[in-house]
């Protein structure tokens, strides 16, 4: 987890996670982004979460967005990949307000 604009005019975080494919369909990362989020939200006193999955990543947007965030843009170029060519990430946003239950 990466926390970012600790000010009280900046309150955001930057959140990063990784699920084992073996998981992957079991609603645990829906779970754990949400349970991290309301953390984040209840405890800490952030008021706008980011979070920057591959724009390719179908999974990872669509378990996001079960969670209320927002596609925000595209971050072209983002990231070198595994076969060393750079591919787009996709910038979401959530307001404490949007976490959904």
């Amino acid at each position: 987890m990466e926390l970012a604009g600790s000010g009280p005019d900046y309150r955001h975080a930057g959140i990063d996670l990784f699920l084992n494919p073996a998981a992957h369909g079991s609603g645990l990362g829906t779970d754990a982004v949400r349970t991290l989020a309301r953390h984040l939200i209840d405890e800490c006193g952030y008021h706008r979460l980011v979070i920057d999955p591959a724009a390719d990543n179908i999974a990872a947007i669509r378990c996001y967005e079960k969670v209320g965030f927002r596609p925000v843009g595209i971050m072209r170029q983002y990231e070198r990949g595994p076969d060393d060519t750079w591919h787009d990430g996709l910038l979401m946003d959530l307001l404490a307000a949007e976490l959904t239950c």
